[in-house]
């Protein structure tokens, strides 16, 4: 006969064990020499750019992220008195406003629909080499490897490859991309800039 526990408690605890998701897909997280496999879920990017702040009592970095470029002034107006802009890699100014490429992907590595941000610029035109090429019109109908290679640099690498139909399970990300969608999911979340808003649980 096994314990008696409340149910409350072992609903939480049934909660804990569940595999924590991540809703985006951070290539710059990866070891070097390991790779990322994913779908592009839309073919076109959403772009905006991003500006990275951090909190003047001393807390943590935060993305500001707007639709058109920034000027300096409304960079300004939209961080406020408590966050100041971050410092580019030299320490010698403030960082530039980073262009984004933004898409819905199916993490074949996880199986899950992630959102992924591109701010690499040699990263960005990767992609824009690809979904340029004619050869690669139904660019959904691809996968796409990102390698994060680190030598005296990092550099990231993307190829695009043909679906491996025995492997990769359409069906699945088909499902998986037609419950995110039902349940509301909206990139344009990211634009507003405050803490909690996620695109897989826009603010109605």
């Amino acid at each position: 006969m096994t314990m008696k526990l409340p149910q409350a408690f072992l609903d939480r605890l049934e909660e804990a064990d569940q595999p924590q998701t991540n809703p985006y897909l951070r290539y710059t997280a990866l070891e070097s020499g390991t790779s990322a496999n994913f779908s592009l879920l839309e073919k076109d990017p959403f772009c905006y750019y991003l500006v990275w702040a951090v909190a003047k009592d001393g807390g943590k970095k935060k993305p500001f992220r707007f639709l058109d470029e920034p000027s300096d002034k409304d960079i300004e107006l939209e961080l406020g008195r408590e966050y100041a802009r971050d410092l580019n890699y030299e320490k010698t100014g403030v960082r530039k406003p980073d262009l984004c490429f933004t898409w819905p992907v199916y993490n074949w590595d996880l199986k899950e629909v992630q959102i992924l941000e591109v701010s690499h610029a040699s990263l960005r035109n990767q992609f824009a080499k690809f979904g340029l090429n004619k050869k690669y019109k139904n660019l959904l109908s691809w996968d796409f490897e990102l390698t994060k290679v680190v030598t005296d640099r990092t550099r990231y690498d993307l190829m695009i490859v043909p679906r491996d139909d025995e492997e990769h399970d359409e069906d699945a990300m088909e499902k998986a991309w037609d419950e995110v969608q039902q349940a509301g999911f909206e990139l344009k979340e990211l634009l507003r800039n405050e803490a909690g808003a996620d695109p897989f649980k826009p603010e109605s």
